[in-house]
């Protein structure tokens, strides 16, 4: 297993897993999306590669703060295929992005994770991690 940068073509791969992380979209879509990350600065976009096969995703992004030092490390999106979990991929992924996060003077990693059913493992899998919960996030569709 191997972690590296996403790369063009790397879409036919990455929908299914978004697909398993409940966000089913084509690939020319999310094509589109992954290739969002190279033009934002601070963003990276994370791949778990087995061979040619993609096992697992990490999307992050480096965000700047106004009311303290530093900058914060948003996680948006961690997955690993349901065939290759519990092989240390999600650990692998996550230490990978706190290595980034912390090379480009982040304080903070901050994972925002939905609580539906089933979601448990991951829940686990963060606190086994040292992450922990400590606000409520609010959204509105604009």
């Amino acid at each position: 297993m191997r972690i590296r940068d996403a790369r063009a073509g790397d879409a036919p791969g990455l929908a299914p897993l978004l697909a398993e992380l409940g966000y089913p979209d084509d690939v020319e879509r999310v094509a589109a999306r992954a290739d969002a990350f190279d033009l934002h600065a601070g963003s990276f976009l994370l791949v778990a590669e087995d061979g040619e096969e993609l096992t697992g995703l990490a999307s992050a992004t480096v965000i700047p703060l106004l009311h303290e030092d530093g900058s914060w490390c948003r996680l948006s999106a961690l997955v690993v295929a349901s065939g290759h979990r519990r092989r240390g991929i999600a650990r692998a992924l996550l230490a990978e992005a706190e290595r980034r996060a912390a090379e480009a003077g982040c304080r903070y990693l901050e994972v925002t994770t939905g609580e539906r059913a089933g979601r448990e493992a991951a829940h686990a899998l963060y606190e086994s991690l040292g992450l922990e919960q400590v606000s409520r996030r609010y959204l509105k569709a604009l």
